[in-house]
């Protein structure tokens, strides 16, 4: 959280190529020389941090459409976000 209490928008990190492959996103980091292939999951919280959601928006989401409990939808998130910044894919 920010200081004012709002949730913060996790950056993509500068650099990376992606596109959307048959409905995944697929990452490619020239730097490093990794490429990643998302789940459709993966994907759908991917492009939301692209444009700029924050993890309340989009734990949000994931309720929604994938008809998960919010604590499931809480943990899935920070799960994925703390893989994507181990692997320098966000700020």
């Amino acid at each position: 959280m920010t200081a004012d209490g709002a949730m913060a928008v996790p950056q993509i990190a500068p650099g990376l190529i992606w596109r959307v492959v048959d409905g995944n996103i697929v990452i490619v980091s020239p730097t490093a020389g990794d490429v990643h292939v998302f789940s459709q999951t993966g994907s759908d919280i991917w492009q939301l941090l692209a444009d700029r959601n924050d993890v309340r928006a989009i734990e949000s989401y994931l309720v929604q459409k994938y008809i998960v409990t919010d604590e499931q939808a809480h943990e899935d998130v920070a799960n994925f976000i703390q893989e994507l910044r181990m692997l320098g894919l966000l700020q």
